[in-house]
């Protein structure tokens, strides 16, 4: 066994010239009215939230529209800071306005705990879309489930 313990910090000096999701487009692309079709999300009941975006620069563009969540806390262990649910890849000519949807659902916020066992629990859950570019934009809904859920692997 190695006598030498390899320590990584938490936290990091990276600092990458391009955010995640970044492209090298020349317009100007505006997100607006996120909208969450209920506030609270359980299991067995989707919800939908839906966003609008506007191609306000002069060049006609494609966007990668980015959706990610970050449970506030979890009694088990600490939960992912922001974790990818789901994304698209809009064309956007000058001027125009798309409106993209995506279906979040419970189940896709279960986690494996410390007695491997496939869990949800209950908290707080912050919805970002793009949160590494200027754009970010978030809602916020409640994650209500039982916390003694566990989910049946497939």
């Amino acid at each position: 066994q190695a006598s030498t313990t390899i320590w990584q910090p938490s936290f990091s000096d990276y600092n990458p010239q391009w955010a995640f999701g970044y492209g090298l487009g020349y317009s100007e692309v505006v997100y607006s009215n996120i909208t969450v079709s209920s506030t609270d999300l359980r299991v067995g009941q989707p919800i939908t939230v839906s966003i609008s975006i506007t191609n306000q620069g002069p060049y006609a563009q494609k966007e990668p529209v980015l959706l990610f969540t970050n449970q506030e806390y979890r009694f088990d262990m600490a939960p992912e800071h922001l974790r990818l649910r789901d994304f698209d890849k809009i064309d956007l000519a000058v001027g125009e306005t798309r409106h993209v949807s995506f279906t979040l659902r419970a189940e896709q916020l279960a986690f494996w705990d410390s007695e491997n066992k496939k869990r949800i629990e209950p908290s707080p859950l912050n919805i970002s879309i793009n949160p590494y570019t200027q754009q970010n934009t978030t809602a916020q809904v409640m994650l209500d489930v039982n916390p003694d859920n566990i989910i049946a692997s497939p």
